[in-house]
């Protein structure tokens, strides 16, 4: 039976040269080459697997699975058909494919009928070998597509496990050139001043280390040099700080991983210093801390300016939190929020917005008084970041997070620099919620003694008229005229007792009625608390005045035996409400009607407009009624 033809890329001689250089080629097993082969049999489903390189005069496997040997001539190889392969090379019935019908482990034992194999492929493109999965039964399909895929992924898994066993053993050749070199390092580390090394050689528990490593933590430089117990080193650390340094000095020898630390040391003498310590930990074949390496930086001057950085800093924000308003500090040009005090968020709302710049601005909600929303370029921190200006102040309606809105004022100024750059901006923000409230009712009030003033003045005008138009003389008009602008006074008076925009009825009657009371007792007065509009009160202290002023003159006021009864209530309800008057003398002299009737008169009869005034002159006391829509009478025009 003739022998295989085998593939040319076998006795490539560059490709012969890279499996040599991987020197691993006769080793013993190792377990993560072994847990490679078992996966591959089991996600393929075959009883056999095979971690196999080719060499030039034999096939040899690093971990093979359900094979019985461990290496066989390149003659019985089937892997070797994977050298020349862009991608797994797979044979359905080894007895049929011309390549291997004639193997000897097809045709003896152990009778092997199907083989596939993932190429071993190094970084330059060579083909060591392959992993491959075998079967005693032909497998017309094949892998299915996930098996191939597994197949692949776990042959670049051999060949990353293969290159990080190279690293270790090109680490370990490069160890001693290290060591040789540590003397020139000594001297450099020694010339900086503050930075020193050290190497712990950690299964001889020796930590060796330059003359400045030694100095910062108080062991002999002499015995540093010849490699001194970790604890002597460990002895140097603070005792606030032994604890927690030594559980990391642990992690990175359980890890194998690096160690990067701030911590203080704490001299015999009581001198304090702080050191960067960096390192790093090897581990051996077997996983095994080995060696510890590093070194450590003097930062002591570094965390004396932190420290007096923070403390400028807490004091500044100690002041920031003792102002009645917001401050708010950013740096130039990004816009980027350096503070904000509490009172800043008890005014906002919620902690202040640590914007990383000024197109972040908007974050914070808030409206012109026309209701636009605020841009974000438009607060006076972005504004005077920008270079836009040195100073800016902006009046917002500000949204809280509750959906709440507080009228506050932002005002801004420019930090600079020695140059008169700016370098940043402050922010005051004042909550003026309680100000723009008061100007709104101001406006209002302002408005309304305004409207109540002309309506007064043309009142005024018109009483002042008809008083000196019907008066029988000068005085007895000046005396009329008097008496009556009392009254509107008083209604005045009444209006601004309670109400801003309303007087109380009963108020009103009172004042008026007691410019009348010569003596207590004279008039009778009942009804419910109800509030009347400005002009309705004008009015009505009018006509109470002019009828009082009758009574004086011819009804029951003018002998001390009469009095009089005022009464009012509500009648009806909603828009049919009416408001009644009802004006009673009694125990006075005999009533009659009067022969003419003054401008007093006609001005009871007229009585309020928009309502009704029925007087009766009996001889036993006059009787008025006033009767006036509830509606009108309480309207504030």
């Amino acid at each position: 039976m003739p022998k295989p033809t085998l593939p040319s890329p076998v006795h490539d001689p560059v490709r012969l040269e890279a499996l040599a250089a991987t020197d691993i080629l006769d080793t013993p097993p190792e377990a993560e080459f072994d847990d490679i082969a078992q996966l591959a049999a089991l996600v393929c489903d075959t009883p056999v697997a095979l971690v196999s390189l080719v060499a030039g005069d034999r096939q040899w496997f690093k971990a093979w699975v359900g094979f019985p040997f461990s290496e066989t001539a390149l003659d019985a190889s089937v892997c070797a058909h994977t050298l020349s392969a862009s991608d797994i090379s797979t044979i359905p019935d080894l007895t049929v494919d011309p390549r291997t019908r004639s193997n000897p482990l097809v045709t003896g034992e152990p009778f092997i009928r199907f083989s596939a194999g993932a190429p071993l492929r190094d970084p330059d493109g060579q083909v060591l070998g392959s992993l491959c999965v075998i079967d005693r039964e032909p497998r017309p399909g094949g892998l299915t597509e996930r098996q191939a895929d597994a197949l692949r992924r776990l042959a670049r898994q051999v060949m990353t496990v293969l290159r990080e066993r190279q690293l270790n053993d090109e680490m370990r050749a490069t160890r001693d050139q290290l060591r040789t070199s540590q003397e020139r390092l000594a001297f450099a580390f020694a010339a900086s001043g503050s930075l020193g090394w050290w190497d712990w050689d950690i299964p001889a528990d020796r930590l060796y280390a330059g003359e400045q490593f030694a100095s910062m933590y108080g062991v002999d430089p002499a015995e540093a040099a010849e490699g001194a117990p970790l604890a002597a080193f460990v002895d140097g650390i603070h005792p606030d700080d032994r604890g927690w340094v030594g559980e990391r000095i642990q992690h990175a020898l359980d890890t194998g991983g690096e160690f990067s630390e701030e911590y203080r040391l704490l001299r015999a003498d009581g001198t304090l210093t702080w050191v960067n310590a960096r390192g790093r930990c090897f581990l051996d074949d077997d996983g095994r801390p080995l060696r510890y390496p590093g070194v450590a930086v003097d930062i002591t001057d570094r965390k004396l300016a932190d420290a007096a950085r923070a403390a400028g800093e807490a004091r500044l924000k100690s002041v920031m939190d003792t102002v009645p308003v917001g401050i708010l500090l950013a740096e130039a040009p990004s816009g980027r929020i350096l503070m904000g005090n509490q009172r800043l968020a008890e005014i906002l709302g919620h902690d202040t917005l640590y914007a990383p710049s000024s197109d972040a601005y908007g974050a914070f909600v808030a409206f012109h008084e026309d209701g636009r929303r605020v841009e974000g370029h438009e607060y006076p921190l972005a504004r005077i970041t920008a270079g836009e200006c040195k100073r800016a102040a902006l009046e917002v309606l500000y949204q809280r997070p509750g959906g709440a809105r507080r009228w506050i004022m932002i005002t801004g100024e420019a930090v600079e620099d020695e140059r008169g750059s700016t370098v940043g901006a402050v922010c005051a923000v004042s909550d003026i919620d309680d100000r723009k409230a008061a100007e709104a009712s101001q406006d209002i009030l302002n408005r309304e003694l305004s409207h109540r003033l002309k309506n007064t003045l043309a009142m005024v005008q018109s009483i002042a008229t008809q008083t000196l138009r019907n008066a029988a003389s000068l005085p007895a008009a000046q005396e009329a005229l008097a008496a009556r602008l009392v009254v509107l006074g008083k209604a005045h008076d009444v209006l601004l007792l309670g109400h801003s925009e309303t007087a109380n009825v009963l108020d009103l009657v009172r004042g008026t009625l007691a410019l009348h009371e010569d003596k207590a007792g004279r008039f009778h007065v009942s009804g419910p608390n109800l509030f009347i509009g400005p002009s309705a009160a004008l009015m009505l202290g009018l006509v109470l005045h002019e009828l009082a002023t009758n009574a004086t003159k011819y009804g029951a006021l003018s002998d001390e035996s009469g009095h009089v009864d005022v009464h009012w209530n509500v009648f009806g309800d909603g828009e049919d409400a009416e408001f009644r008057l009802e004006w009673r003398e009694r125990d006075g002299p005999p009533v009659a009607p009067p022969d003419r009737k003054g401008f007093g008169s006609r001005l009871i009869e007229r009585g309020m407009g928009g309502g009704r005034v029925a007087i009766d002159y009996r001889a036993e006391g006059v009787r008025c009624t006033v009767g006036v829509p509830l509606e009108s009478l309480q309207s504030r025009a």
